[in-house]
């Protein structure tokens, strides 16, 4: 070969060359798509392990739930974090919507907040602060005595099962009494303390022990309750939150007797409520019409039933023709 001359090389090599670089290229590309695959997979399987992690959690909520309303104990926050959520202490809201579902759509029941327990002091009755479940109402000319109680507690922290089932679900020849300690004793249980809530409310809130036990003398039921003392079962609805005692003694230095009210507990607001009230006494009074219903909701502080506007035009113009 001349000096100075480049050897031209062979067509075959230069197509050997072209056909090696794209495809050093292509596997490079290949092993990219693979790695984001890779960590895609990887954040898939992370999440399918926190979404499980949730559920058992959500289900551990929904059996601890029930062992504490079979028993008619109060459901706590703090007994959540603490027998269900462990270290997982933050996801609270989180697995507690997740076991309101479960409840929801498998069971038939919810976690319904108690109402906030009533604090009615003597003091508090002379300064006209009246504390309600979720009211607060003051008169106008005491308005400096709720600076003291400005911050009010929103909620209780505490919760019970209630049925979500339909009006058409829930009669008694669906809902059988549980037979633990036996069917007999939870039908009469549940009687007994419907009509006690039942009095209390018709009673304008407030109940005095001498007039609960004359109730109870008329009942039949001032010394036993099944097979229970009537004071060990009035006890038991104070534990479980059915029924609150509140005994008022007289100021230190000032001779005079203590007094005893019953007022009906956060337990009893929420699961007999003013529905069951008025359910109870319809059954009770056999022949039931509006005249005894107008009384009834009088009694219940309710107001009455409001007219539509249809039918307040139909009756003044009945009026109006009777007057022609």
């Amino acid at each position: 070969m001349p000096p100075g001359q480049r050897r031209r090389r062979p067509a075959d090599e230069d197509d050997a060359d072209e056909d090696s670089r794209p495809r050093q290229r292509q596997n490079r590309d290949v092993s990219e798509d693979d790695a984001d695959d890779d960590s895609g997979d990887a954040m898939d399987a992370d999440g399918d392990r926190a979404q499980s992690a949730d559920n058992q959690l959500a289900k551990k909520l929904v059996r601890y739930a029930l062992s504490c309303e079979y028993s008619r104990t109060v459901i706590r926050r703090d007994g959540i974090k603490e027998r269900v959520l462990g270290n997982q202490g933050r996801a609270f809201k989180r697995i507690f919507a997740l076991a309101q579902k479960q409840l929801r759509s498998i069971w038939g029941m919810e976690l319904r907040e108690l109402p906030v327990r009533e604090k009615m002091s003597l003091q508090e009755k002379r300064q006209g602060v009246i504390y309600l479940p979720e009211l607060v109402q003051v008169r106008s000319n005491t308005l400096p005595a709720m600076k003291s109680n400005s911050q009010l507690k929103t909620g209780s922290g505490a919760y019970i099962l209630c049925s979500t089932l339909p009006d058409a679900y829930r009669s008694a020849a669906i809902l059988k009494p549980s037979k633990t300690p036996s069917a007999d004793d939870e039908a009469t249980y549940a009687a007994f303390y419907t009509v006690v809530v039942s009095l209390i409310w018709l009673n304008a809130g407030e109940l005095s022990e001498q007039k609960l036990k004359r109730y109870l003398l008329r009942l039949n039921a001032d010394q036993n309750v099944s097979n229970e003392k009537t004071e060990d079962t009035l006890k038991k609805l104070e534990r479980q939150g059915y029924l609150v005692k509140k005994v008022e003694r007289p100021p230190v230095g000032q001779d005079g007797d203590h007094t005893i009210t019953w007022h009906v507990g956060p337990r009893g607001k929420e699961e007999v409520a003013l529905d069951g009230v008025m359910g109870t006494v319809r059954e009770v009074y056999a022949d039931w019409d509006p005249d005894m219903e107008k009384k009834l909701r009088a009694s219940l502080g309710l107001k009455a039933k409001t007219t539509t506007s249809r039918e307040a035009g139909d009756e003044a113009a009945a009026e109006s023709g009777g007057n022609d």
